[in-house]
Formats: C-alpha cells, sequence, structure tokens
C-alpha cells in the first residue's frame, strides 16, 4: 500500500502563513480573519497527522481520508503561494529603482485580491469539512519518536542452518580473521561493526561467525542479545545477564543489573553480539558498555546495524559493509528455493526467466529467498514470467517477507526524510543523481524544513548525508569536477515507488492504462529511438501525456523538448531541454527550480530569455548552461529570493544584468567558460552571502574593482581577469585572498594592456596571495620579471599552470612543493634553460609530479638536473609542444606517456626511453621514412600516436618489436603510400585508426594475418582509401568496424562473410560506394548497422534478413536506400523489417543536425550529427 505524506505539505503551509511575506501583503490584512482560520484548522489537523500517517497501512479509510486531506492541502498551498509571490514582487519594486517596471495596477491588485479572497475561503471550507471527518478515526496527537512495527519476526536468535546461507563464505572468513587477531593482539574491548541495507543478511553472516568451531575455542563467554530499536540500557543489561544464565532474571534496577554483569564477566573474555541496532544515541552506548569493560583482553562485541552513524559511534575498528550477492551466488540460492519440488525437465523450461527474476533481486539475499519460495509451487511458465514483469509491491502476499524488511529503515524516519527519500522514485531504476540537485529538487517542493538560521541547502546536506549513512543511497561517487552523484539499489526504489505510486510516475507508453489519477511528479526519461515511422506518434503521445497531467509539480524530461505552448501552472521543479522558452514563463509563479538543459551538439538552443521571468519571485534555483542567450533581461533582478544561477558555457553571454547587487540572496553565480562575458556587474560586493563566483572582470569604473571581493567569502573556483587594471599593491591587497580559505581554484589573468609598467604587475600580483588550502592555481600573461615566492608557500598545490609569463627568465621552485601533481608551463619565451633552481632545494623535488607539459617554449635549449637527487619520482606523463631548441631531456625512470610535438632535432627527445607504455610523434615534417631504431628499444610500449608527418611515406619495419602494442593511430600523414606488413607481428593490436592517410589506397594482404586480437578497426578521411584487403578474413575478434569518408572506396569484400564477432558497422560519407555484399548475412553478431551520406549506394542486401541479432540500423542522407527502404512498398522494406529499431534520414534534414517532421521540429533526441563540413576534424576521437 501507498503512503499518503501529509506532514511535510501541512507544515510548509503554515510557514508559509507566518512567513513575513504574506504579513507584509495588504491582501493579508484584508483577510486577517480567513488567514487565521485557516491556520487554527491546519493546527489541529497537524496535531494528529503522526498517528494518521502511522495508521494508514492498517486502515484504507485512514489512507483515503489523508488523501483527501493531501488535496485540499495542496490547493490552499497553492493559493497562499500566489499571494507570497506577489507580496515579494510588491517588496522588489520597493526596493528596486525606479527603471524597473510597475508590476500592478491598482485595477489589477483588487481583481487579485477579489478573486484570490473566494478561492481562499473555497479552500479552507473544503479544509474545514476534510477537517471534520478525522474525529470519526479516534485519532490522537503525538509529538516526537516515530513508532516502529516490533512484531515477533524482527526478533533473531544466535541458531544458524548453515546449509541455507550460501555465498558469504570469504566475509565469514574475513570477519574471524579480525576477531583472532585482535585476541592475539591482547586489546581491550573491541567493537566490530557489520552495516549494510536490510535484507543483505548480516544476521545471518554474524550467525556464521558465531557458531564456527574457531570461535567457540577462542572465547569462554558467547552472548546474542538481538537489540532492536529498544536500546534500553536497563533491559539490554537484563537481556545480556540472561543470555548468560540462560534463565529469566527477576532484578529490575540498573545497578544491581550492572554489578551481577561485571561479575559474571570479570576476568572471562567473551563475544557479544548486538544485532539490529538502531540508536544513534552515544551516551546510552557508553553506560550500557562500562560493565563489558571488566572482561579479559581480547573479548569483543560484534554490532549489526543498517546506519553507518550508529557503526561509527560504537565500532573501534573499520567498519565491515555487507557486499550484495554475487550473480552466480543469487542463482544458487534462487535454485535451492524454487527447484527444490521440481524434476529437472520441469524447471529447465524455467531457467531463463529464473535467472532474470535474480538479476531483479540486485544481489539482496532476502529477494532471492522470498521470490525463490513464491515460485517454488508455480509450474506454469506464465506464473513465473508475470513475477519477472511485476514490481514488488505488486506480488501481494507473496513479497510480503521483502517489503517489510526493507520498509522498518524507513519507518524509523521523520516525516520529511521519508519524503525526500521517497520522491527519488521520480528517477529511473540505476539512474545517478546528482546530489545538488537532488537537495534543489527537495527545497523547491518544501521537503526540506527550516530550522533556525541554518541554509535551507544546509540541512538539504544532512538530509543526504542521513539516507546514506542508513544505506538509502548507494554508489556514492565524487568527480573530478567536485559533482557528487549517487544510486539507490533497486528494491530500495521499488520501496519508493510503492510508497510514492499515486504522486510520482515514470512515463512508459506501454502501461498508460496504469498511470496515477493525480500525478504530481512526472519523469519521462530519455528512451532509445523508436523506428523512425513510430517516432512521431510518440513524441506525440508524450506530450499529449504532460497535457493530461494538470496537477503536476515537478516535470523532469530526459531527452524529450518542453512544448513552447506548455501551460504548467502549478509547477514546482522543471528539469528539461529547450529549444525555446514557453509563453507561459511569467505564468509559472510557483516555480522554485528551473533547470534547462541543452544538449551540446545540437546547434539548437535557448537564445532569449523573456522579461516575464521577473515573476517567478519563488525561483531560488536557475541553470541555463551551454544556452545560446547574450544577456539576461534587467528584470531578471527582480528575482529576490534567487540562490544560484548557473550560466556555464553561454558562450555568447555578453553582460550580465547591471542591478544584480539587489538580488542579496544569491549564493553562486556560475559563469565558467562564458568567453564573450566582457564585465561583471557593478558592486557585486553587496551581495555578501555570495558563495562561488566563477569569474570577476576587473574594471576602472565605479563599483567595479578587485576590493568588490573584499568582504566575500567566495569557494570553488575565482578566475579574476584584466587584472591590469589594478592600480597596485594596496588594491590588489584590498581583495582579501588570503582569507578566502573555501577557494580551491585561483586564476590570475592580465589582459592584452599587460606589460606597460612590469614593476606594477609584480607588486599586484605579490599582493594577490591566496590562502595555502588552494589547490589549483593559473597565472596568465603576467608580464612581469620575477614570480612571486607565495607560490611555494601553498602546500596543497595539486595543479599550477603558467600562461604567456613571457618576461620571466626563470622557472620558480616548484619542486619544492609536496603534493603538486600536474604542471603546465606554456608561452614563457624568455626561459632558456630549465635549471636546478626549478627542482628546489630538497633531496627529494617533484615528489607527487605525475604530469609536466611544456608548450610554446621557443628559446628552451636545455634542461640541467643535479646528480644525487631524486627528482620526479613519480612522473607518469611527460609533453613537449613546439619546443624546437631543446635536443636532449633527462632520465625519468617511472615515465610511461611522452608526447613530443616540435619540428626541430628530435631523436635526442626519444633516447633512453625503453620503459615507456605510451608515445606520440606528432607534427615532425622533416620525416619521410622513420629512422631505424626510433621504436625498436620501446618493447613495453602499449599506445602508439604518430600525428602530423606529412611527409612520411613509410613505416619501413618499425613496428616489429612492439609486441605488446595495443593501440596504434596514425593521423595525417598525407603521402603515407603503405602499411608494413610487420604489422602481422603485432599480436597483441586490440585498435587501430587511420585517419587523414590521403596517399593510402588499401591494406597489404598479409599485412592483418596475425592481428589476432584486433577488437576495433578505423579508417576515416583517406582521400585514396580504395579496397579493404582481403587479409580482412583473418579478424576474426574485430567488433566495430567504422570506414568514414573514403570518397573512392566502391565495395566491401566478400571475405568480411569471415568476421563472425562485429557488432558495428559504420559506413559513412562514401561517395563512390555501390554495394554491400551478400555476404553480410555470415555477420551473426552485428547488433548495429549505419550507413549514412552514400548517395550511389543503390540497394540492401538480401542477406539482412538472416541477421536476427541486428537491433539497430541507421541510414542517412542515402537518397537510394531512402527510396526503396519505405514502409511496406520499398524494393528492400523485406529485408530490413525485422529490425526492431530503424532510423532513415534524408539527406537534408541530416545534414541539417536536426529532424524536422510537417514543419515542426521533432523534439527527440538521441540521434544527432553535426554537418560533414564540420566533422573531420573530429571524426574518430
Amino acid at each position: 500500500m501507498a503512503d499518503v505524506l501529509v506532514s511535510t505539505l501541512v507544515r510548509a503551509i503554515l510557514g508559509n502563513l507566518n512567513s513575513l511575506a504574506l504579513r507584509e501583503i495588504e491582501v493579508a490584512r484584508n483577510l486577517k480573519t480567513e488567514l487565521q482560520n485557516l491556520q487554527s484548522t491546519l493546527s489541529t489537523i497537524q496535531a494528529v497527522l503522526q498517528d494518521a500517517e502511522q495508521k494508514q497501512w492498517r486502515s484504507e479509510a485512514v489512507q483515503n481520508w489523508l488523501r483527501k486531506l493531501k488535496d485540499v492541502a495542496y490547493d490552499a498551498d497553492d493559493i497562499l503561494d500566489e499571494f507570497a509571490a506577489k507580496a515579494l514582487r510588491w517588496r522588489a519594486r520597493r526596493q528596486m529603482s525606479s527603471q524597473v517596471s510597475d508590476f500592478f495596477s491598482s485595477q489589477n491588485a483588487t481583481v487579485f485580491n477579489f478573486n484570490k479572497a473566494h478561492k481562499l475561503k473555497q479552500v479552507r471550507q473544503r479544509l474545514d469539512a476534510v477537517a471534520e471527518e478525522k474525529n470519526k478515526f479516534h485519532l490522537t496527537e503525538k509529538v516526537g519518536e516515530v513508532e516502529v512495527d516490533d512484531r515477533e519476526w524482527r526478533q533473531t536468535s544466535s541458531l544458524v542452518n548453515e546449509s541455507e546461507i550460501l555465498g558469504r563464505h570469504e566475509d565469514k572468513e574475513n570477519i574471524i580473521n579480525v576477531l583472532l587477531t585482535s585476541l592475539r593482539d591482547q586489546n581491550d574491548l573491541s567493537v566490530h561493526a557489520i552495516c549494510g541495507m536490510g535484507g543483505l543478511g548480516k544476521t545471518a553472516l554474524t550467525q556464521l561467525v558465531y557458531n564456527d568451531e574457531r570461535v567457540e575455542r577462542a572465547f569462554d563467554l558467547k552472548i546474542w542479545v538481538c537489540v532492536s530499536d529498544d536500546f534500553q540500557v536497563r533491559r539490554l543489561t537484563k537481556k545480556i545477564i540472561e543470555s548468560i544464565d540462560g534463565s529469566p532474571s527477576e532484578v529490575r534496577e540498573l545497578d544491581v543489573l550492572q554489578r551481577h554483569l561485571q561479575e559474571k564477566l570479570r576476568g572471562k573474555r567473551f563475544l557479544l553480539v548486538l544485532d539490529d541496532v538502531w540508536s544513534e544515541s552515544n551516551e546510552m552506548w557508553d553506560r550500557l558498555k562500562n560493565p563489558l569493560t571488566r572482561g579479559a583482553k581480547g573479548s569483543m562485541v560484534i554490532v549489526t546495524t543498517r546506519i553507518e552513524k550508529v557503526a561509527l559511534i560504537m565500532a573501534t575498528l573499520p567498519i565491515y559493509h555487507l557486499g550484495y550477492l554475487s550473480e552466480d551466488n543469487s542463482w544458487l540460492l534462487f535454485k535451492q528455493r524454487a527447484f527444490q519440488m521440481k524434476r529437472k525437465e520441469e524447471y529447465t523450461k524455467l531457467e531463463g526467466i529464473g535467472k532474470q527474476i535474480v538479476k531483479k533481486c540486485g544481489g539482496v539475499p532476502l529477494a532471492v529467498k522470498a521470490l525463490g519460495s513464491m515460485l517454488r509451487l508455480k509450474h506454469r511458465e506464465s506464473d513465473w514470467l508475470s513475477a519477472k514483469e511485476s514490481e514488488i509491491w505488486e506480488l501481494g502476499d507473496d513479497g510480503s517477507t521483502i517489503l517489510p524488511a526493507l520498509r522498518l529503515s524507513y519507518d524509523h524516519l521523520p516525516s520529511f526524510l521519508r519524503q525526500c527519500f521517497a520522491y527519488c522514485s521520480i528517477f529511473p531504476k540505476d539512474s545517478e543523481m546528482d546530489k545538488s540537485n537532488l537537495i534543489e529538487l527537495w527545497i523547491a517542493n518544501g521537503f526540506v524544513p527550516p530550522r533556525g538560521q541554518s541554509e535551507l541547502h544546509e540541512i538539504g546536506e544532512e538530509i543526504f548525508e542521513e539516507l546514506s549513512w542508513r544505506s538509502f543511497f548507494q554508489d556514492l561517487t565524487e568527480h573530478n569536477d567536485g559533482t557528487i552523484t549517487c544510486k539507490m539499489h533497486d528494491l530500495i526504489h521499488d520501496l519508493a515507488l510503492s510508497i510514492m505510486r499515486f504522486e510520482c510516475y515514470i512515463f512508459d507508453d506501454k502501461k498508460l492504462l496504469e498511470f496515477p489519477e493525480k500525478i504530481r511528479h512526472l519523469h519521462i526519461p530519455m528512451r532509445p529511438a523508436p523506428p523512425f515511422h513510430l517516432e512521431a506518434s510518440l513524441v506525440k503521445k508524450e506530450k499529449d501525456f504532460i497535457k493530461s497531467c494538470s496537477f503536476l509539480r515537478s516535470l523532469v524530461l530526459g531527452g524529450l523538448f518542453l512544448d513552447p505552448k506548455s501551460s504548467l501552472k502549478h509547477m514546482r521543479a522543471l528539469d528539461c531541454y529547450m529549444n525555446q522558452v514557453p509563453r507561459s514563463l511569467g505564468k509559472m509563479i510557483h516555480l522554485r527550480y528551473l533547470n534547462v538543459r541543452e544538449y551540446p551538439s545540437i546547434s539548437i538552443s535557448v537564445k532569449r530569455i523573456p522579461k516575464s521571468i521577473s515573476n517567478l519571485a519563488h525561483l531560488t534555483y536557475l541553470n541555463l548552461s551551454h544556452s545560446s542567450i547574450k544577456r539576461l533581461p534587467e528584470s531578471t533582478t527582480c528575482l529576490q529570493n534567487l540562490q544560484i544561477m548557473i550560466l556555464s558555457r553561454c558562450y555568447y553571454l555578453c553582460e550580465l544584468p547591471k542591478g544584480m547587487k539587489h538580488m542579496r540572496n544569491l549564493r553562486c553565480v556560475n559563469i565558467s567558460h562564458c568567453g564573450s562575458l566582457k564585465r561583471t556587474p557593478p558592486e557585486i560586493g553587496y551581495l555578501t552571502r555570495l558563495l562561488e563566483l566563477s569569474i570577476f572582470i576587473v574594471r576602472k569604473d565605479h563599483g567595479c574593482g578587485i576590493s568588490q571581493l573584499k568582504e566575500l567569502n567566495l569557494g570553488k573556483e575565482l578566475c579574476i581577469k584584466e587584472l591590469n587594471n589594478v592600480t597596485g599593491s594596496t588594491e590588489a591587497k584590498s581583495a582579501n585572498l588570503i582569507t578566502k580559505e573555501n577557494l580551491k581554484s585561483l586564476s590570475l589573468i592580465w589582459g592584452k594592456h599587460a606589460g606597460e609598467c612590469p614593476h606594477n604587475e609584480e607588486e599586484v600580483l605579490g599582493s594577490l596571495q591566496p590562502h595555502s588550502n588552494l589547490k589549483s592555481l593559473q597565472i596568465c600573461g603576467y608580464q612581469g620579471l620575477r614570480l612571486p615566492n607565495w607560490m611555494i608557500e601553498i602546500p596543497n598545490l595539486v595543479s599550477v599552470e603558467l600562461d604567456q609569463c613571457e618576461r620571466c627568465p626563470r622557472l620558480p621552485p616548484l619542486g619544492k612543493l609536496p603534493l603538486l601533481k600536474f604542471l603546465k608551463i606554456r608561452g614563457m619565451d624568455a626561459v632558456k634553460c630549465i635549471s636546478s633552481e626549478f627542482c628546489g632545494d630538497g633531496v627529494n623535488s617533484f615528489p607527487s609530479l605525475e604530469e609536466l607539459n611544456f608548450d610554446l617554449m621557443p628559446n628552451l635549449e636545455t634542461w640541467r638536473t643535479l646528480d644525487g637527487r631524486e627528482s620526479f619520482p613519480r612522473l607518469q606523463s611527460l609533453t613537449f609542444r613546439k619546443c624546437p631548441k631543446l635536443i636532449e631531456l633527462p632520465e625519468f625512470p617511472t615515465l610511461r606517456k611522452l608526447r613530443i610535438w616540435t619540428r626541430g632535432d628530435y631523436f635526442g627527445l626519444f633516447s633512453k626511453r625503453d620503459g615507456l607504455g605510451s608515445l606520440e610523434i606528432n607534427d615532425l615534417s622533416i620525416l619521410t621514412v622513420v629512422p631505424h631504431g626510433l621504436l625498436q628499444n620501446h618493447t613495453y610500449l602499449e599506445e602508439l600516436t604518430i600525428e602530423s608527418l606529412p611527409n612520411l611515406k613509410s613505416l619501413s619495419n618499425q613496428l616489429d618489436n612492439l609486441s605488446v602494442l595495443k593501440h596504434l593511430d596514425l593521423r595525417d600523414c598525407d603521402k603515407l603510400e603503405d602499411i608494413p606488413e610487420a604489422l602481422q607481428n603485432l599480436n597483441a593490436l586490440e585498435s587501430l585508426k587511420l585517419v587523414g592517410c590521403d596517399s593510402l589506397v588499401s591494406f597489404p594482404v598479409n599485412g592483418l594475418h596475425g592481428l589476432t586480437s584486433l577488437r576495433t578497426l578505423t579508417i576515416s578521411c583517406c582521400e585514396r582509401f580504395a579496397f579493404l584487403s582481403n587479409g580482412v578474413m583473418h579478424l576474426t575478434q574485430l567488433e566495430e568496424l567504422r570506414l568514414l569518408r573514403c570518397p573512392m572506396l566502391n565495395s566491401l569484400p566478400e571475405e568480411i562473410q569471415h568476421l563472425n564477432a562485429l557488432r558495428t558497422l559504420t559506413i559513412s560519407d562514401c561517395d563512390g560506394l555501390t554495394s554491400v555484399p551478400n555476404q553480410i548475412e555470415q555477420l551473426t553478431s552485428l547488433s548495429k548497422l549505419e550507413i549514412g551520406l552514400c548517395p550511389n549506394l543503390t540497394s540492401l542486401p538480401q542477406g539482412l534478413r538472416s541477421l536476427t541479432a541486428l537491433k539497430t540500423l541507421w541510414i542517412r542522407g542515402c537518397p537510394h536506400l531512402e527510396r526503396r527502404c519505405k514502409i511496406e512498398g520499398g524494393e528492400d522494406w523485406p529485408n530490413i523489417a525485422h529490425i526492431p529499431s530503424i532510423q532513415i534520414m534524408p539527406y537534408e534534414k541530416y545534414y541539417h543536425g536536426i529532424r524536422i517532421f510537417h514543419g515542426s521540429l521533432l523534439t527527440r533526441l538521441g540521434d544527432w550529427k553535426l554537418p560533414r563540413k564540420f566533422l573531420k576534424s573530429q571524426s574518430d576521437s
């Protein structure tokens, strides 16, 4: 049964009634009595909500009452929200200058007051009627801890049937090793916590450990206590004594109990299991633990819990996080249950379905056992298929052991945490959820309760952490950009969906008859592209479905552009693709969260934001990243509640609203990668709550100086541009960078007028010293003669980039930085020598450096190091680009990747590099052949890239010794005429790419003979390449073949039939191709075939009919095939009719990168391509 969660909504409405904004508004004064009555009714209802929400699972009548109450509460919330929105707009009007237009005429205000007053009265009357009904349910007022079902089935004992527990042998041995190690070390009382979600088998694993013979011998006493959620010290002390004695205890006083326990444990080595602990009280655990310390050294407590916070409080040893069962062990456990009463011939036909059911369980033993037991007495295939297709809650009594066990964790949550968790069901199973976005969605929907002066985002962080600790979230990952994502286990997702299934809905066109009556939160996920002829009807079905959902408060569109005509008047959170802002945006007055996503490779994006955005008075989160806007309307500054504004990668954005200083609630202004931005708004220093500002552009105008940063406690990244406008040391110090301890990345950039006063620039840079917490530093365009000493005083630096510091003759002693991993030095024209000073004066220089890049160093000649000192002990990657005078490098023993881009005397750069794993040779125009010996010593080389050698004609036999080479990439070698037959010696080669080799006509017949490991072959932009040799028959492991922009290619060899492992075949922009051989019918593994811009390809072979594994066919810009593959009537339609997903696009539509249907933009993503003329440079990246 679904939960109806009303507490959070009622709390939010009461908060709105008490808000300052609502009290200020004139209409509130006119309706004072009505609002007071509404508040009184809601307060009365709130008092009994906790009891009602607990009883709803046992009383359908109570749940129906809660559902009715919630419908009315939503309406009340909407109308109060409208009042508050008007109040906020009035407040903004008073605070703004006369430039901002008047929002409401007195006539409009009167109409507003009358209409809303009438609606408010109606809602209040409906709410009174619902409140009256509560009396017949005999609900009681409750405040505080939630009562949790404590039925008998939750009790555990130490007894175990080992034959029923599979796949936990390694876990058992790990824990026993911990016990015995603690015993040997004679530690004082140790506590080992086993933590994991419900149903994983923590208790069963502990029972295995408890009953193991080695454990029996190791301890004088063994005690088992099932704690559950009642962590009373007296009760648990009594249970421990009873477990030791084997009989009940009549003692009631805690002091007497604890003294008795001390005597029983004194001098004895004991093992105590506290199973199923929920209490997060440090104090209670300390009180229980006191008498336990009287045992002998080596005594141990094992705690099992679902909550990581409990484990952290109690454990003295590292927490043991119990993982999921492997798929093989899950299958064995399922077979043990499901097939116990079936004959071999009976269950053989059910095995395939059974394995899919096991996958559904996601490695949770409880679910595996429950579903296996459920199917034990079911013999019909239809029953098994029904179980496979059903959600857990749809299994009725058969699934009754799964959800209650999982639901226990949910039942322990306060109402706001329940609501936040249940809302996550709006995301499809196995989705990666972005932590920051999830918190903003919670806030937008009113799920995060205010608490004193704390920011809602901080409280949201605590909620996320709490749900993670309680195993509701898993696979937490921090990405390189600082983004944190998580997932939900499929069964936990089932739990969330079972709770919210009357309000949350994930669109499925196959289940349109089963959707809830009043959907409040809707997600239309990205889906695989359907056959072309079904595309338009499916898009229409999705759009019509959105229109039919008239109560939506959240809408997430994964692959569908929002219809510009959409009217979403109740919307709180909107996350979607847009190519045009809907006309109704200004009417979405309840909107808090607006995320306009833009697919980067499509040239269509939002270009203009209407002035009516100012009506979104409640908006707190605005994300317009990747859009094509040039500016935001000045009316944006009326968004007084806006806290987060993300405009990253808006490449055309040239200015922000001048009045941004009025947006006092802003916490984040992300304008990273906005290269066209010419200025930041004046007096931005007024935004004292600002924690993130990606770019600040210094100007000499009033309110635009660097001193605006003084009082801002900025974090994350900050790029300060046009530092040439800073007059001197005093002004630079006013930025107060040294106090900004949360700043992780800092870029200091001088403009085009830099260098006019080098001494001043040295003063300025010297006074811009950041806090020592900084991790990344970039200095660009600086024209002083010396770099500041403070650079080596920032011990946490991980990344440093020095760019276009053209007048500095020496490199600073960066070798002193202990954590530096990435160093890039570019455009330092005055540097002639890398001296020992660069390494610093320590014994071990650059101890952490992994990647070092030198670029555009035209005068660099030598690199000197001092003997006897260890330098660069971890260097993995070294790049030299356009350093023509450098002819020799020091030795780097750990170097694995070397990239050389130079036109100078290169050979000394490659010598003594026999330990390389990756080598890239680029831009050596003097080479016509690869010199003898250049590649001979690289016996460990796994990746080789040779690029931009325009005069290279032959590789001779330099490939002979590359026995472990896995990836070979030859690019832009215009005169390369042949590939040596030595290619056949590359038995380990997995990937081969030939790009821009215009003189290459074919492969050698024998050159492919030994490529038994090749998985991917790409030939692209080779103007004269005419045919694959017959040697292609030897590529029996090839999985992907790509033939792109080879205009002379006219056919494929019949030997292609031997490519039995081929899964993907792509042929694009091959003007000369006229046919595909019928032998393609032998490609039994082929699952995807793409053919594009082949205007002379006249037909598809009948052999396609035999390809039962072929799931996707894309045809684009092939006029003959377009005609022959028409549904039903085309000559080639019978050859492809069996393929599930077919995409056929005419040349004109493909060329423009969009698909047009009856004059309208077809709004589905997933298969966009750029025009041919833009693709050559990135054809095979």
